[in-house]
């Protein structure tokens, strides 16, 4: 359960939010569940729009543990829950986050990640996907795994609920 004050945050979210309605309430749970006086940082990234990177939303945030992502949160509205092309454009960005967090192999001593699974969470809204990629395997896929495109019709790529 969260504490009354993470749950006041939340609540204070208006109707129809973008994804700047959530960025102090995202805040106040990342420093509750990682505090400042723990060995880990909560820091926003900022993604100028004109970026190659960026895909329609404004800020991640990223949990770090000795100046290194080990969390990556990234916020869109909870009207893009209802866009299939928004879903998809949301996944496909947190999944391509993690692999450029990880590096080329777990050997890479630019590996960018100090512990063995990166975490990565996709907030709609409050709808959230909670994604994992063992950080020592080369090979290892990011889970869930992708929903494949579908080559000659529109399908779901990124779940709804």
């Amino acid at each position: 359960m969260w504490s009354d004050k993470v749950i006041r945050q939340f609540a204070t979210v208006p109707p129809n939010p973008s994804e700047n309605d959530f960025l102090g309430q995202c805040n106040k749970l990342l420093s509750t569940l990682f505090p400042a006086d723990s060995d880990f940082v909560v820091v926003p990234q900022f993604i100028p729009p004109d970026s190659p990177n960026a895909v329609d939303f404004l800020v991640l945030f990223e949990v770090m543990l000795v100046n290194k992502p080990v969390l990556i949160l990234a916020l869109r509205p909870p009207s893009h829950q209802d866009i299939l092309s928004k879903r998809w454009e949301a996944d496909y960005q947190v999944r391509m986050r993690m692999v450029d967090t990880v590096g080329q192999s777990p050997s890479d001593s630019n590996r960018l990640c100090p512990i063995d699974t990166l975490y990565g969470i996709s907030a709609l809204g409050t709808k959230l996907c909670f994604y994992t990629l063992d950080t020592k395997n080369a090979n290892a896929d990011i889970v869930p795994a992708a929903i494949a495109r579908h080559p000659t019709r529109l399908n779901h790529v990124a779940p709804v609920d």
